[in-house]
């Protein structure tokens, strides 16, 4: 390790470490000069402590002091965007981490980045189906929905035989275990048998592994996760184009290697 690699971790750990910091360069990025008293107002440390911020980012070159009023250094400038880039992506690693961690290392095959801004429902003690009541919402009002499952309930059934009934398409690709409990008389099956009377929505059954929950509703995307006990843990939802470029590949992948079938016709 170079020493000015060495320099750069200790500076960004130094500034890292106190989110009172962080703020101190937000706020002169955002506000430009300012006195020590604004500082004080935006940062709300004691005195004491925020002069000791001052100093240390002072003596690391982010920032100086010009007739009493406090400013960014060129340095400190591009030290604060690394640092908000950083904070932006560990953010968002944190947030999808619920969905990430139990995906395949080369399942998504994509800038993770463009996730930034996906929504993650997370099942919670109080709610251990909030992932699994989100999707079938968002099933309610859609028009076309493409669908990878690897498990099945009857709430997303029930919720999307309500959509079909007002000309919603679907298109469902599942595993044969999946099948099998639609073609019993399960609570699913009795759900599922009354939208096999319309064209509106078409089965197939693949042979292949299917390691997560893969949605495609209107203009969204769905990564679906569950524990190992096949209960839903956790899903992401984003309308990212490059996100759902690679979910219609994938779709269109399962659906080329899947068999057609008919229940109840």
């Amino acid at each position: 390790m170079s020493d000015r690699t060495g320099d750069a971790i200790e500076t960004l750990e130094y500034v890292l470490r106190s989110p009172s910091r962080v703020r101190v360069l937000e706020t002169l990025r955002e506000e430009g000069a300012v006195s020590k008293e604004v500082l004080k107002a935006e940062v709300d440390v004691v005195r004491t402590t925020l002069q000791r911020t001052l100093t240390g980012l002072a003596e690391r070159g982010l920032i100086r002091e010009r007739e009493r009023r406090y400013e960014l250094t060129s340095a400190g400038t591009l030290a604060t965007a690394g640092v908000e880039t950083a904070l932006e992506r560990v953010g968002a690693a944190v947030r999808l981490r619920p969905v990430l961690e139990q995906l395949p290392g080369e399942a998504l095959e994509f800038d993770l980045t463009r996730l930034d801004d996906a929504t993650v429902v997370e099942s919670t003690t109080v709610n251990p189906y909030a992932p699994v009541e989100h999707h079938a919402a968002s099933l309610a009002d859609a028009d076309r929905a493409r669908l990878l499952l690897p498990t099945i309930s009857a709430k997303p059934i029930e919720t999307a035989r309500d959509a079909i009934e007002s000309g919603a398409v679907f298109e469902l690709i599942v595993t044969e275990s999946v099948a099998e409990t639609l073609r019993t008389g399960s609570p699913t099956a009795e759900a599922f048998a009354p939208v096999t009377a319309t064209d509106a929505i078409t089965v197939s059954v693949t042979d292949d592994v299917v390691p997560f929950y893969l949605g495609i509703v209107d203009a969204a995307v769905q990564i679906g996760v569950t524990d190992d006990s096949g209960l839903p843990t956790a899903l992401l939802e984003s309308t990212d184009a490059a996100l759902r470029t690679w979910a219609i590949d994938r779709f269109d992948a399962f659906d080329r290697r899947s068999t057609a079938v008919e229940f109840g016709r």
